[in-house]
């Protein structure tokens, strides 16, 4: 189930940033911009000075920019160790009857497992 929300999301944020990175680079290179467009054309700014410096003076601007950015930040990184993370065994020690002790692969199990429980009727 995490591997296919993780992909899901992963895809959406894909095509959005190369959705958005490439119309940038469509309208820098001369193409025309769409109606929904924010800006006008090739030479339009993205930030001008009016809204680069709008609020600059406010006491609450600057803390509240850097704690969205640490929330952010994370949250990448947490997502980043949650995909990271082995939760598999390695090796189970199991004892055999004839008090002798075998390893076996985890890896070995899982399948082993998963083989028998689709052979079980649904």
């Amino acid at each position: 189930m995490l591997r296919a929300v993780n992909r899901v999301l992963l895809g959406i944020v894909g095509l959005v940033l190369v959705a958005l990175g490439g119309s940038v680079l469509a309208i820098g290179l001369g193409a025309p911009a769409p109606s929904w467009w924010l800006h006008d054309g090739r030479d339009d700014v993205l930030l001008d000075d009016a809204e680069r410096t709008r609020w600059r003076d406010e006491g609450w601007w600057w803390p509240v920019v850097i704690a969205v950015l640490a929330v952010l930040v994370l949250l990448a990184l947490w997502w980043l160790v949650a995909v990271l993370r082995r939760r598999r065994l390695t090796e189970v020690l199991i004892n055999t009857g004839d008090d002798e002790e075998a390893s076996l692969r985890g890896r070995a199990l899982e399948q082993a497992l998963e083989e028998e429980a689709g052979h079980l009727e649904e």
